[in-house]
């Protein structure tokens, strides 16, 4: 019985999708637009496909995934500490610069990625400083609301117990805002993705934005739209992870409704045990390493003149 409650549960939210992608379909195979413009679902799925034989597909994804993995990381390890500053040390000063930093917030990553280019030059550095400029403020931002959010009563209380500073912080605000931080997180990674194709469009060898604007350039419309799938499908990968990692870690929060992942996030997960978190944690650091590896690889290839013609220009 759980099964089909189940099913109906998932028939009842995606319904509209899936009728989306079959009238993406029809549309196509019916002439009811022009596929030289609009190809069909199928033509995108059979260029992902063609892409994973021929182009590196693989190859191209753990780029991306690294890319947004050490930019949110980037983005954590400045925006975490910062708010914790603001939040709890300096009050005051959080107060009167905060509309500045919203006015930050607001700044379109395509203006100041040129600017990282000439900062940083043209390597993976450029690429990981905007997407971590992407993270870093709803990470801020998350953090902040969550210091803030702590209830002042559990710190009153760990100090009548003879609480010192540092103790009231690691046992009473730090998990506290856990979950406004991870949930600041997971916002940064929806909006790296937005941002993803501009980063990887200026001096990249690899990457689904890189194959995006390649793809373009020659006309590959099938390949630009089965590229689409891939950085849509990737990104919803990597928050419905982070989402169910983030439950079994914080499984006695309430944070009601998820904008990005689109569920009720209150309830939707176990505990996360010991072997899981390492399991889990084991798991990012090999994604990390094999992302780092086909970067490099990447580079290798473009000087490869074997695998240029293909690699390169996609020479039909």
């Amino acid at each position: 019985m759980a099964v089909r409650s189940d099913a109906r549960d998932a028939a009842g939210k995606y319904w509209l999708l899936v009728l989306m992608l079959a009238a993406w379909e029809l549309s196509g195979r019916l002439g009811l637009v022009d596929q030289a413009f609009v190809p069909s679902l199928s033509a995108a799925l059979s260029a992902v496909f063609d892409m994973w034989e021929r182009t590196h597909l693989f190859m191209h994804v753990m780029v991306s995934l690294a890319r947004v993995t050490a930019g949110l990381l980037a983005a954590a390890a400045v925006g975490v500490p910062l708010a914790y500053l603001l939040g709890r040390t300096l009050p005051g000063l959080a107060e009167r610069i905060e509309a500045l930093l919203r006015v930050f917030a607001l700044i379109n990553p395509y203006c100041v990625f040129p600017l990282f280019v000439v900062f940083f030059g043209a390597g993976e550095l450029p690429k990981i400083a905007v997407l971590a400029w992407v993270s870093l403020w709803p990470v801020l931002f998350g953090t902040l609301a969550g210091v803030r959010g702590v209830d002042p009563a559990l710190i009153r209380t760990a100090r009548s117990m003879a609480a010192g500073s540092s103790a009231v912080f690691w046992k009473v605000v730090l998990p506290a805002a856990s979950p406004s931080v991870f949930n600041g997180m997971r916002t940064g990674v929806g909006m790296s993705f937005f941002i993803l194709i501009a980063a990887e469009m200026t001096g990249a060898t690899a990457g689904l934005g890189w194959i995006v604007h390649s793809a373009g350039a020659l006309n590959q419309v099938p390949r630009i739209y089965g590229a689409g799938l891939c950085i849509v499908l990737l990104g919803v990968l990597l928050n419905r992870s982070l989402l169910f990692f983030g439950n079994g870690l914080f499984f006695w929060w309430k944070s009601g409704t998820d904008p990005l992942a689109g569920v009720r996030t209150e309830g939707a997960a176990r505990r996360l045990g010991l072997r899981s978190a390492l399991a889990a944690a084991a798991l990012f650091a090999v994604a990390m390493g094999v992302g780092a590896y086909e970067i490099w690889r990447a580079e290798a290839l473009l000087n490869d003149p074997g695998e240029m013609p293909e690699y390169r220009v996609w020479a039909e």
